[in-house]
C-alpha cells in the first residue's frame, strides 16, 4: 500500500512541468524523438548520481551548509538562463533547415551533457531525495534495496514523463515549419529556461 502512494506522488512529481520536461520538449521539437531520449538519459543518469549522492549522505550535508547550498543553486540558476538566453539569440532558420544542420551542429552526445547539467544543477532534486524517500524507508528491512527500489521507481516514472513529453513535442514539430512559428517557440520556451533560472536563484534554501 505505501508504495501505490509512492508510486502515485512519483508520477505526479514527474508529470509537473520542470527544467527537464521543457529541455525533453526543445529537444522532442527541433531535433526529433531519437535525440531527445539521448538527452533524457542524460537527466536519468544525473537523478541516479544525485540519489547515490543522498544515499552516501552527502546530500544532508548539502543541504545543511547554507553557502554550498547557494553556490550549487546559484550555478544552477545561471545555466538555466545561459540556455534560456541562447535559445531566444538562436537563429529562427526553418525546422527543415534546423534539421538539416543537426548532423554539423549537434549530436548525441551534447544532448546528453547539457540534459544531465540541467539535471544534476538543481539542488531541489536533491532536496526531494532526502526529504521524500525516508518516508518510505522501513529501518527493520535492508535500506539499500529499498533505497534502490525507490530511486529505480522514481527513475521510471521521470524517463517515462519526459519521453511522452518528447512524443507531443515531435508531433508538434510539423507546425515549426515557418521561421517565424519556430522564432516564437524559441522566445517562449527561453523564457521559461530563464524563468526558472531565476526563480532557482532567488529560492531560500529548502
Amino acid at each position: 500500500m505505501e508504495y501505490l502512494v509512492f508510486l502515485g506522488i512519483c508520477i505526479a512529481i514527474t508529470f509537473s512541468p520542470g527544467p527537464a520536461t521543457f529541455t525533453a520538449i526543445k529537444n522532442g521539437a527541433s531535433y526529433g524523438l531519437k535525440y531527445s531520449i539521448i538527452g533524457i538519459c542524460g537527466n536519468e543518469v544525473a537523478l541516479m548520481l544525485m540519489a547515490a549522492i543522498s544515499v552516501a549522505g552527502l546530500g544532508a550535508v548539502i543541504m545543511a551548509s547554507t553557502i554550498l547550498f547557494t553556490i550549487l543553486k546559484t550555478l544552477g540558476g545561471l545555466y538555466l538562463a545561459y540556455l534560456g538566453v541562447k535559445m531566444i539569440m538562436s537563429n529562427p532558420s526553418t525546422l527543415t533547415e534546423e534539421k538539416n544542420e543537426l548532423k554539423t551542429k549537434i549530436n548525441g552526445v551534447s544532448l546528453f551533457v547539457e540534459s544531465f547539467l540541467v539535471g544534476i544543477s538543481n539542488p531541489k532534486a536533491m532536496a526531494f531525495l532526502i526529504a521524500f524517500f525516508p518516508q518510505f524507508i522501513d529501518p527493520t528491512q535492508p535500506v539499500l534495496w529499498q533505497f534502490a527500489v525507490l530511486g529505480l521507481t522514481f527513475m521510471v516514472c521521470s524517463f517515462s514523463a519526459l519521453v511522452i513529453y518528447a512524443i507531443a513535442a515531435t508531433q508538434l514539430s510539423a507546425y515549426l515549419k515557418q521561421a517565424l512559428i519556430l522564432k516564437w517557440f524559441n522566445r517562449v520556451t527561453g523564457g521559461i529556461f530563464i524563468g526558472f533560472g531565476v526563480s532557482l536563484i532567488a529560492s531560500r534554501q529548502a
